[in-house]
Order: C-alpha cells, then structure tokens, then sequence
C-alpha cells in the first residue's frame, strides 16, 4: 500500500466498498447460519473414576504381621486402566452391544468398515487423566441417553476387562501353589516310608516314650543287680543260710546282669536308630508346617479370586445430559462474521491497491 495513504483513506475506502462488504459479509454470515441448523447435536455423558490398589486382590499375609493396604492405585494402575479403556476390545463391545454399524449408517461386509466405525467411535470416546488423578470417560452422541448408556457400559466392560486380567494372574498363583503343595505331598510320602523303614529295622514305636521306658529300665536293673550283689556279700558270711538260698541269690544276679546285658544291647540299637530318626522327624515337622503355610495361602488366593474385589472407585455414574455439548452455534456464526468481515475489508483493500500499481 503506498506510504501517503493514510487511515482516513482506508475509512472512505471501506464507506465506499460497504455494500460489498456487507453484501460478502452477510452471504458468508447467513450460510454459516444455515449450515450450524443443519447440523445435529451431540450430548456428551461423563463418568468419573479412581483406579483401585491392586492390595485389594491380594490375600492378607499369614501370622500376626499386620500391613497397611493401599486402596487407592498409583501412576501405574492408572495407566492399566487407560491403556485398557483405549483398547480396541472395549470399542468393539460398544460397537456390538449397541449395533454402532447400524446407528453410524456404517455398513459392516465392505472392506474399511471395522476401521471406519473405530475411527467413528475413537472421535467420540475420550479417556483421560484430570488434575484430581481420577479418569474421565467421556463418549458423545446425538442421543442423549444412548451416550449415558455406552458411558456406563464401557466403564463396566474396563472393570471386568481389569478384572479378568487380575484373576489370570490369580489363577496362575494357584497353579503354582498346587504344583507346590502337589510336589511336597510326594516329598512327605518319601519321608514317611523312610522314617517307618528306620523305625521297623530299629524296632522303635515312640521315640520319646520308648527313650525314656528304656532308661528306667536300665536304672532299675543296675540299683537291682547292686542291691543282689551286697546281699550275696552278707549272705555268703553267714554260715547259718541255706547253700539253696545263696544258689537262688547268685541265679537272681545271673539274671540281672543278663537283663542288664540285653537293656545296653537294646539301647544301643535304639540310640543308633534314634541317630537317624531325629533328623528325618524334624525334617517332617519343617514340611508339615510349611505345607500348612501354603495350604492356608492357598485356600486365602482362592477366596479372593471366587470374590468381587474392587478394581476401580466409582465417583459419579454418567447421567443423561440435560443440554447439548457441541456445536456451539453462537460462537460459530460470530466467528464466521468476523472473519468474512474481516477478509472482506482485506479484500476491497488490495483491489483498490492493485489499481494504482501500473503493471505495464
């Protein structure tokens, strides 16, 4: 534009194009009017959410130890759930269970159909993280209801999708707790044929009973021998008493020390049976206890894994929306007045430049 043309030109420039702009202005104005009534409405429903902790699926630990659950999710169960939610396998439920091809006019049997409804749907589905770290699933709709709804449905299908993610993790945790329990029972079963093997070669019955039945014996043997033998010293002494009853006497030691004799033999066995016994006796009770352990751990995974625990916090249900959510009409058409004005006015400016500009 030449240097000397000042404001006041632009002014009587713009004065003296004004039909033509309004002219311009009012086409675009009043198309634009026209296009925003032809355009439907959409409703947007919304549901909000929190991701749950996964400590809610596991089972409490054994013993007295008690530990602080979590219930609410970290980053990372938040980004399972909308990882889950973005996937393709909750957008083909909704396509299904709501007959989308048909609602979309979409047909299915042509070959871009399934990528066609998805990106339908995909424009239409948003899941995000807001500042509260909860999730929003949004999904718009010309039908009110049909998107409170699908709002409502979807977030059901992403908890049992999580859900069932979960209880495959469960149900692996069981298996290998039964592959355990399994590998120990036979372990057990070993371990008892060899302590049997041990106590029927050692002829021991009770350990401890046995153990201390033997001592007495041996006791009471040996304080008995001693007993006959001081007896036998006084007796022999004694010219009075009958050589019947010290005969008696020295058989009675006889006997003792023959009693005496096979109580050290039996000890013997005993004590070298028992050498064995303990350590394979403990090595049972350890087993034993274990397989208690895993077996109340077991019985805890599959208590949870038959039960409905929370994977995700419901904040608030989606509701059918009271108003439209888009297009926002009013803003659209001032808009589009604006810039025809605007482009208008540019446009009678280089026109009117153009003329003074000798091309030749």
């Amino acid at each position: 534009m030449d240097q000397k043309t000042t404001l006041t030109d632009i002014i009587k420039l713009i004065y003296k194009r004004r039909k033509q702009i309004i002219i311009a202005t009012s086409t675009i104005t009043i198309l634009t009017i026209v296009i925003m009534i032809m355009m439907p409405d959409y409703y947007k429903a919304t549901t909000i959410f929190y991701a749950a902790s996964p400590d809610l699926s596991k089972p409490d630990p054994l013993g007295e130890t008690s530990v602080q659950k979590k219930y609410y999710g970290d980053k990372k169960d938040i980004d399972r759930l909308l990882t889950i939610a973005n996937s393709n396998n909750i957008k083909d439920y909704l396509i299904k269970t709501f007959d989308l091809y048909k609602h979309y006019d979409i047909d299915s049997t042509e070959k871009y159909g399934k990528f066609k409804i998805r990106k339908k749907i995909s424009k239409l589905f948003v899941v995000k993280k807001n500042d509260k770290d909860a999730i929003e699933l949004s999904i718009e709709d010309k039908d009110k209801k049909m998107a409170a709804n699908m709002v409502n449905d979807a977030r059901e299908k992403i908890k049992t999708e999580v859900h069932n993610l979960i209880k495959k993790i469960q149900q692996s945790e069981i298996e290998k707790y039964n592959l355990e329990i399994s590998d120990k029972n036979k372990k057990l079963k070993i371990l008892f044929d060899s302590i049997e093997h041990i106590k029927t070669q050692y002829s021991i019955y009770d350990p401890t009973t046995q153990s201390e039945a033997l001592t007495e014996q041996l006791t009471t043997t040996k304080s008995k021998l001693s007993f006959l033998k001081s007896k036998l010293k006084s007796v022999v002494k004694d010219r009075y008493v009958k050589r019947d009853s010290i005969s008696l006497l020295k058989a009675n030691i006889a006997g003792n020390i023959s009693k005496l004799q096979e109580l050290d033999s039996l000890i013997k066995i005993f004590n070298k049976g028992a050498l064995k016994l303990s350590p394979l006796e403990k090595q049972k009770i350890q087993f034993i206890n274990q397989m208690t352990l895993d077996n109340e751990k077991l019985n805890q995974l599959n208590a949870i894994y038959n039960s409905d625990f929370k994977v995700l916090h419901l904040v608030e249900k989606a509701e059918i929306p009271l108003r439209k959510f888009r297009p926002k009409r009013s803003l659209y058409v001032l808009g589009a007045f604006l810039l025809s004005l605007f482009f208008s006015i540019l446009v009678v400016l280089i026109i009117e430049e153009n003329k003074k500009i000798k091309w030749d």
